[in-house]
């Protein structure tokens, strides 16, 4: 017995298709920014402008592989839920991304602070 797959209704197909607009939108603009900022990284042998751009592309990528997604759940037929786990597994990737760049960079302003009293403790002890 095959099971039956659920159908988002009109109003939820609108308000998926509208997020799927926003969210391409906003991925245009996070791999537009991306590649400039790389550019102009690579001009400048400026590593510290080239990674924060890599992360901007994968993060537009990623966001654009999880709009198109939830398109396919507006476009299609009996596909709803393939095509929603497909969009949350995108998601996903971009938040489990972002969670690891927020960790090390806590991890990186944990070793400054206490560099930084370190420091402060050796010079007002001399």
């Amino acid at each position: 017995m095959e099971a039956q797959q659920y159908e988002f209704d009109q109003s939820q197909n609108e308000l998926i298709l509208d997020l799927s607009n926003k969210m391409r939108f906003v991925s245009y603009f996070l791999i537009a920014g991306g590649v400039l900022s790389g550019i102009i990284g690579l001009l400048d042998l400026n590593a510290g402008v080239v990674i924060p751009a890599v992360v901007d592309i994968l993060i537009g990528v990623w966001t654009l592989k999880a709009a198109s997604s939830f398109k396919l759940i507006v476009d299609t037929q009996g596909n709803d839920i393939v095509n929603l786990m497909g969009a949350l597994g995108e998601l996903r990737k971009l938040y489990r991304l972002q969670y690891w760049l927020l960790i090390i960079t806590l991890v990186f302003l944990a070793i400054a602070l206490v560099i930084g009293i370190v420091a402060v403790i050796v010079a007002s002890s001399r």
